[in-house]
């Protein structure tokens, strides 16, 4: 690949995170960083990437705050003197990492005279508070690439002030520029730039093996934006509210790169809606069984269960398909028209019968702790998580993340005393609510919990149950190996990091 001369040294950073529990981390692969690095060398500008979470072994005992994990500050410093960059992009994805981020920068600030750029969904949503920030030059609010690219353009005349999807310090004085277009073709996207990333750390980790039915695995995303307008989410300032997508040849031509080049056997899609088009997701599974790809895939950040149907998801298993997550987020209708979720309990029901006799593992999240919510509502959701036939069940509590509606509604009622509380997450909330303390909150977490798995035993005692909800899955070793751990996961609770305090 040739690139520019003279173009600017580009640092990418995905800092090291501060977690109260060491169960609270997922490694996962940079692909925000990793697409912005191949978009600007699609145009010539060579770029590097850190990603401190990649040394997952490195972890430090920090105190109250709990765990440093990643990259040790001493050779973070060495990397940021080795490659003496101009421009330095830094991820701040999440309210509570904003300190790492922050931390980053301190060390880019205090060891080289780059350009300090945050991006990303807490950036894009708490710009106002973020830029104010001492450390931070530019925020780059919404889809990286095209920004990035141009803020890069303009290294040399340094004229970043009209960059449209910036939001930047002018003279102490903050300056909110025009939204920028977002891609409408991402197959004009190069694949994200792995090669710039140490691929094996990932792939050797030991989430690789156990979370998964094959290894190794890694994340893939097909398609960007939400329309739907849930108030507890905040992707949207990231992605936007229109759905993009991929074309299912681009798709699949990726998968076979990671295969080739990697030897990946199973892909996890980190799309918020990959089935939103039936007809394309139908295109992406009979692309890959005309390929005659052998792989395992699955969803994790969810999928559109309204346009689901038993055509669709027999079509999904034949394609490798092993295990649907819905975000049916509560079993309680008046809860779920306050968050503004359109899911239909009864289509969620039928949904997770079909995959039961298509033998594909259910799991879905919920969400508990809303603003005015009463016990009886909590009691729906944990109800219908025991009773609706699912395999697995994560509960999380609700938190008023900037840029969403839930910020407003939790500022609007005075649940924000304390300001944003860092500290405090979906598996380990410190905020208070209207009829709910925090340490309740976490008590009902833990309920949840306890009361989904002692029923899902109990009703495995029955052996017609057993059979439908697990032994109708066991076509393989592979599948045995995996109820194995599946099994194991469910009574050691492996998942839940509720009980690894």
């Amino acid at each position: 690949m040739a690139f520019q001369k003279n173009c600017p040294r580009i640092l990418l950073i995905n800092p090291a995170l501060t977690v109260p529990y060491l169960e609270h981390i997922t490694i996962k692969t940079p692909l925000g960083l990793a697409y912005i690095a191949s978009y600007l060398e699609k145009y010539g500008y060579k770029t590097k990437i850190l990603d401190c979470m990649a040394y997952y072994n490195e972890v430090k005992n920090i105190g109250k705050e709990g765990y440093r994990v990643g990259l040790n500050e001493k050779d973070i410093i060495k990397k940021i003197k080795k490659e003496n960059p101009n421009i330095v992009g830094i991820s701040c994805a999440y309210t509570i990492y904003e300190k790492d981020a922050l931390r980053i920068a301190s060390l880019v600030k205090k060891h080289s005279k780059a350009i300090v750029v945050f991006g990303g969904a807490h950036s894009s949503a708490n710009f106002s508070k973020t830029i104010k920030k001492k450390l931070v030059d530019i925020i780059v609010k919404g889809e990286g690439e095209t920004v990035f690219l141009n803020l890069v353009k303009k290294f040399g005349s340094k004229k970043f002030q009209s960059v449209p999807g910036t939001i930047q310090k002018i003279k102490n004085k903050i300056k909110i520029n025009k939204p920028a277009e977002y891609i409408e073709n991402l197959d004009e996207i190069p694949f994200p730039a792995r090669h710039l990333l140490p691929m094996e750390r990932y792939l050797n980790h030991p989430q690789n093996s156990i979370a998964n039915m094959r290894a190794p695995t890694t994340e893939i995303m097909s398609s960007r934006g939400c329309p739907f307008q849930c108030i507890f989410c905040s992707i949207h300032t990231v992605w936007g509210r229109k759905w993009r997508a991929r074309s299912a040849k681009n798709v699949i031509d990726e998968l076979e790169h990671l295969m080739k080049e990697y030897g990946i056997k199973e892909f996890r899609f980190f799309d918020d809606n990959i089935t939103w088009d039936k007809k394309r997701i139908i295109e992406i599974c009979d692309e890959i069984i005309k390929r005659k790809l052998n792989i395992r895939w699955d969803t994790p950040n969810g999928v559109a269960i309204a346009t689901l149907n038993e055509e669709v998801l027999t079509k999904m298993k034949n394609a490798g398909y092993y295990r649907i997550v819905m975000g049916i987020e509560s079993g309680s209708e008046k809860t779920l028209r306050f968050m503004r979720k359109p899911v239909v309990l009864k289509k969620a029901r039928e949904i997770i019968k079909i995959c039961n006799k298509l033998g594909i593992w259910t799991w879905s999240t919920f969400v508990i702790g809303f603003p005015e919510e009463k016990m009886e509502d909590i009691q729906k959701t944990i109800d219908f998580a025991k009773k609706s036939g699912l395999n697995f069940a994560t509960f999380y509590v609700a938190q008023p993340y900037p840029g969403t509606e839930m910020y407003d509604i939790y500022e609007k009622q005075g649940l924000l005393k304390e300001g944003i509380m860092t500290n405090s997450g979906v598996t380990n909330t410190q905020y208070d609510v209207k009829h709910f303390t925090a340490e309740q909150l976490r008590e009902l977490q833990k309920k949840a919990y306890t009361d989904f798995i002692r029923y899902r035993m109990i009703r495995y005692l029955n052996p017609l149950y057993f059979y439908r909800e697990f032994l109708n899955r066991i076509k393989s070793f592979e599948d045995v190996k995996y109820v194995f751990r599946m099994f194991l996961n469910l009574v050691g609770r492996e998942y839940s990091p509720i009980y690894k305090k």
